[in-house]
């Protein structure tokens, strides 16, 4: 045995109830705490929630029982740590994620695997069909397996039919109208959250109730503020390219871009077409700013300003917002930078809490008051 024990390990050798382990590039978080929001919709057995997000889980394990259900969110550093598995193993997708740490997209991936390679016999692989990379997961597992997606209906799955959340084992669970996280991206999320509730035997009416009353992550397209007709929508969270076209998709135009930081090393891929596409403007700040902008105006953007700080970024994202907005209708100013926030912030929460402070600013300047 390695001296060397993660906690992530430890724990889930000495965890005595069952475990959920999720992970993927993005979407783990709000995955994860939705699972564990509609597992405790079944009053009966406590839920727990780790990993990445709250408590160290190892500081919790003298109070946990059989009964418990605990829903672990597994980074790509915590997965190449593990000897064993978890009971439930869910994946939301794999891109190309943190390269500068792993040199490339197929030593990221068969990270990635390491989750799935590990599940027991008895346990459930549940993965996103939509991704190509984690369908092809289902060959590596030791258990069975359950696919959730976008598209047909699997044997066994969870889809969505006539824009309702239906399991093909029980039918119809709820409407999409429902869900209060935005974007499409989290309509998948919640397809994952919601295969795992029923897999546990949670009733499709308790589910709906509690995935209804969901409102989402800090700094995951959260909506901060709504001052006279801007909207102000914090994913600091959206550090990777596919997470800020996912961010770009979930509103309506017109939309004001804050977006740069610490270079994550990764292909920009679709993001400056979609940019182009979707975003009135772009205000970039941060190391990889200029760059991403020349990026974004070679695409075809015809608005990019440089700031030197968040707070001047909000104030003038705020203001080409005001020009851009029509009449009646609402203009979003969206925070989802492309890229890491070490080099100018701690991490992507206290960039996250930096652009609430400001629109808080912006929200006090202004004689009106934030809605």
């Amino acid at each position: 045995a390695p001296a060397v024990v993660s906690e992530a390990d430890l724990f889930l050798r000495l965890c005595p109830a069952p475990t959920i382990g999720i992970t993927g590039t993005e979407g783990k978080t709000t995955t994860a705490s939705l699972t564990a929001a509609l597992l405790a919709a079944d009053s009966s057995h406590p839920v727990v929630l780790g990993g990445n997000i709250g408590t160290p889980l190892v500081e919790r394990l003298w109070e946990l029982t059989p009964n418990h259900r605990v829903v672990i969110e597994l980074s790509e550093l915590q997965l190449p740590t593990l000897s064993r598995g978890t009971t439930v193993a869910v994946y939301t997708n794999v891109t190309a994620d943190h390269l500068d740490r792993h040199g490339s997209l197929d030593a990221y991936r068969r990270v990635k695997r390491r989750l799935a390679e590990l599940l027991p016999a008895e346990g459930t692989l549940v993965l996103n069909a939509d991704d190509p990379v984690v369908a092809e997961y289902a060959s590596l597992a030791a258990g069975r397996t359950v696919m959730y997606g976008l598209g047909a209906l699997r044997s066994g799955g969870v889809g969505v039919v006539d824009d309702w959340i239906t399991a093909d084992s029980g039918g119809r669970v709820m409407p999409l109208s429902e869900l209060r996280i935005p974007g499409r991206h989290n309509v998948s999320n919640a397809l994952a959250a919601v295969s795992v509730a029923l897999l546990f035997g949670v009733a499709p009416e308790s589910v709906r109730r509690a995935a209804g009353e969901f409102r989402g992550v800090e700094h995951r397209l959260e909506e901060v503020a709504t001052i006279d007709g801007v909207r102000f929508v914090n994913d600091s969270q959206g550090t990777q390219p596919d997470a800020v076209i996912a961010a770009l998709r979930a509103f309506e135009p017109p939309v004001v871009l804050i977006a740069g930081g610490r270079d994550k090393g990764v292909d920009l891929g679709e993001l400056p077409s979609v940019v182009a596409e979707r975003a009135a403007a772009a205000v970039v700040i941060g190391e990889s700013g200029p760059a991403l902008g020349e990026r974004f105006a070679d695409a075809g953007l015809r608005r990019v300003e440089r700031a030197e700080t968040l707070d001047a970024a909000v104030e003038l994202a705020e203001a080409i917002a005001r020009a851009t907005r029509h009449d009646d209708g609402i203009a979003t100013v969206l925070l989802s930078p492309a890229a890491a926030s070490f080099d100018m912030f701690v991490d992507y929460a206290e960039r996250g809490r930096a652009f609430k402070a400001a629109v808080a600013r912006r929200a006090a300047a202004r004689t009106g008051t934030a809605e």
